[in-house]
């Protein structure tokens, strides 16, 4: 037996090793990867991704394989995670060939979607989407693959392989633009860097986890199964993918590449944001499903691991905002220069309601457990109407920025004030007492952070990378000397002490 424990503390800091990688990277080459290719250039590669992401859904039968292989596994049910492997399999390769009917179909029309765009840069968006709509058919069938390796608890490979990718991904660009590939190269290094990933991950499965799959098992009843949960998940995965997915397309017809490239800055740094801040997201599915499925455990317990587990969420999370907030202006300008300045204010809105949200990955995850996924999707629906709806009214007024408005209302009113009455009718979780002992018990560190922020932007005027990081530095000692005198507990920072020394230890092996 491997130990869980273990397992998702070493795969929690693999991850922030990951983000710590991807943000520092993002920051230095993606200013010089602009320049190589050009604003317009990036807007089309973005635009290219989203669309791809768009339309190969897989159903949300990724979702269904770690919640059903997690259960079958706390049941200790062999025979089932053989038929539902599968099962699953089949559905994947034969969804792989929908999708590239269903791409191609896209490429057809890709003249009177996207009017707004130049003939030339029509004609490069058709030639990358190829490229990109080739390895996303390829890779489709093996995306169960990290279902069982989360059901199975193997975070800390899981996790490396993420980081492998990561850095393949950007030493490939960095090569391919040196050598003058352009805005091409983009595209089928993150296809090589991919097809290498998946390579590994089949590898180490074989080895240590080699799960047998009954090809030819067929059965109507567990198929009805399989998607009358995957069906929910398939809504949520539509909904979120509508919301920052589809927001470059929005723009590409209202506003232009510009405003694509405007939007996707603020995209990427939100991506760090939540990144950072959902590091243990799906780790706790299969912990939670022994809770539930082995220990029958009340709610109330569901409930102190959601405070313990969110606590550490907000104390990342709320230092991350507090800080963009004062400096993200100055931030982007040193970064991208003036073109991007506009980008922060969409950053802010697009990252805001995350203090509220994130922190309740448990609650989520519950859900997902206890097959009452279909009120995250009614939450998901909610907030995808409104932030499309009013994004494309927004936005031929505002630009980029009415995008980020219209986000910012969709998750407010979904994801904050929905889904919190579901949480608390459904799974019986005292709201009021979560926020207080979460977000209202560690908001004063938060709240200094600003103040403090915006004394130093008085006092320190002259825009150069060295006065940010200076700034940043003295917030991030505010921040974390205010947390540890008001706001964490004694056992908590026993935890991050505990973290910290973990990874020196795990470092210097």
């Amino acid at each position: 037996m491997i130990n869980s424990n273990k397992q998702i503390k070493y795969g929690g800091i693999i991850s922030y090793l990951t983000m710590g990688f991807t943000i520092v990277s993002g920051l230095l080459y993606t200013p010089w990867m602009i320049s190589k290719i050009g604003q317009a250039d990036f807007g089309l590669f973005t635009l290219v991704t989203s669309l791809i992401t768009l339309v190969t859904l897989d159903l949300g039968l990724s979702q269904s394989v770690t919640r059903f292989i997690s259960k079958y596994r706390a049941e200790n049910d062999i025979t089932s995670i053989k038929r539902f492997l599968g099962i699953v399999y089949k559905l994947f390769i034969l969804l792989a060939f929908i999708f590239l009917i269903s791409l191609t179909v896209v490429y057809l029309n890709i003249d009177s979607i996207y009017q707004k765009l130049t003939f030339n840069e029509i004609e490069k968006l058709k030639e990358i989407f190829i490229i990109a709509g080739l390895y996303s058919i390829f890779s489709f069938p093996f995306h169960p693959i990290d279902g069982i390796l989360v059901s199975g608890e193997w975070f800390i490979f899981q996790k490396t392989t993420v980081l492998i990718n990561k850095i393949l991904s950007v030493t490939f660009i960095i090569i391919a633009l040196i050598m003058g590939y352009g805005l091409y190269s983009l595209v089928v290094v993150n296809a090589l860097s991919g097809v290498i990933v998946i390579i590994l991950k089949l590898r180490f499965l074989k080895k240590k986890d080699p799960l047998p799959i009954d090809w030819k098992y067929f059965n109507k009843n567990t198929t009805k199964e399989i998607f009358a949960f995957s069906l929910w998940i398939l809504v949520i995965s539509i909904s979120q993918r509508l919301i920052l997915n589809i927001t470059p397309s929005i723009l590409g017809i209202t506003s232009g590449s510009k405003g694509i490239a405007i939007f996707s800055a603020a995209n990427t740094i939100e991506g760090y944001v939540w990144s950072l801040s959902t590091v243990f997201s799906g780790m706790f599915l299969p912990k939670v499903s022994k809770m539930i499925y082995r220990d029958n455990v009340e709610p109330f317990v569901i409930e102190e691991l959601m405070i313990k587990v969110g606590r550490i969420i907000f104390f990342i999370l709320a230092a991350i905002i507090s800080i963009f907030i004062v400096v993200g202006r100055e931030f982007f300008l040193q970064w991208l220069g003036p073109d991007f300045e506009s980008s922060y204010l969409v950053t802010v809105f697009l990252i805001l309601p995350g203090l509220f949200t994130t922190p309740q990955q448990i609650a989520s995850t519950t859900l997902i457990v206890k097959n009452k996924i279909k009120f995250n999707a009614i939450s998901k629906i909610i907030i995808a109407t409104i932030s499309i709806g009013l994004s494309y009214f927004f936005s031929l007024k505002y630009g980029a920025l009415g995008s980020g408005i219209a986000i910012f209302a969709g998750n407010i009113i979904g994801g904050v004030i929905v889904l919190n009455i579901i949480y608390s009718k459904v799974l019986n979780i005292r709201i009021f007492r979560f926020f207080r002992k979460c977000q209202l018990d560690m908001s004063l560190p938060f709240v200094l952070v600003i103040f403090v922020g915006i004394g130093l932007n008085y006092v320190i005027t002259v825009a150069s990378w060295t006065n940010l990081l200076f700034k940043i530095g003295i917030l991030i000692i505010v921040y974390i000397l205010s947390s540890y005198t008001f706001s964490i507990s004694k056992e908590e920072k026993i935890f991050f002490m505990n973290s910290l020394k973990s990874l020196i230890i795990w470092k210097n092996k």
